[in-house]
């Protein structure tokens, strides 16, 4: 090997090392939101301990304290991804979807300024048009946060700061949850072919999809199953690969 190939392999090695261990230091941040019981907290369990996870009680929802007449964010915490051979480090929080916490939704977005955000909703898209309705109204709020500068009133100073400096995600996610159950040849036809924005799930959500899109910001569309582990590891590089 000539001198230059291998001071070549040297610059390669020490910037793959240096890259490494920024990213331990500063991991990727993720931000996770949506409707309840659509698999928010189950994805978190996925990412800390993946294996499958048991079904939540109803009970056991998430929720949060409130402080001041506010509710209390909670602190974000660190999950490493592993996907064949990549790794990479991210940091989450997770929010309750009930409608009194969608303000929360904002708030950690603007605090931590995610570099991924990832909505979710699930099968009852299919079955419940009251849960549909609700689904694209939360979705709309959180669009009209980042496009259209629209804030909740609790909104924190820091956050009302760093949201008028103008942050924006690198990339946003409409996540389907549950694909063991509402996953069919004609959604795996969809999938193949660049289709997901057709299928009937992702359908009444393709306004504020394109709202994005439009703002500039690139709007994917992936499936999961969060309880099972089905395609969790390969969207999550996928998308954090990309940016």
């Amino acid at each position: 090997m000539s001198s230059a190939m291998l001071a070549g392999h040297i610059v390669i090695a020490s910037f793959n090392a240096i890259k490494k261990l920024y990213r331990t230091l500063k991991p990727h941040r993720i931000g996770v939101y949506g409707p309840s019981m659509t698999g928010k907290t189950t994805l978190d369990q996925y990412l800390t301990v993946p294996g499958d996870i048991e079904p939540i009680p109803l009970e056991f929802r998430t929720t949060h304290a409130r402080q001041n007449g506010y509710y209390v964010l909670p602190t974000a915490h660190r999950h490493q991804i592993k996907w064949k051979t990549e790794r990479h480090p991210v940091s989450s929080v997770d929010i309750g979807g009930q409608t009194q916490f969608r303000s929360l939704w904002v708030e950690d977005m603007f605090i931590r300024r995610p570099n991924v955000v990832f909505f979710i909703v699930d099968h009852r898209v299919l079955n419940y048009p009251q849960f549909t309705q609700e689904s694209v109204a939360s979705l709309s709020y959180l669009v009209d946060a980042i496009v259209g500068k629209h804030y909740p009133q609790s909104l924190s100073r820091k956050a009302r700061k760093n949201a008028k400096a103008g942050y924006r995600p690198d990339m946003f996610c409409f996540l389907i949850n549950k694909m063991d159950i509402w996953w069919t040849p004609q959604a795996q036809y969809l999938w193949d072919n660049g289709l997901q924005r057709e299928h009937p799930i992702v359908y009444p959500f393709r306004q504020e999809l394109r709202r994005l899109r439009k703002a500039g910001i690139q709007a994917d569309v992936e499936a999961i199953s969060a309880q099972h582990g089905m395609n969790v590891e390969k969207v999550m590089i996928k998308l954090i690969e990309s940016l």
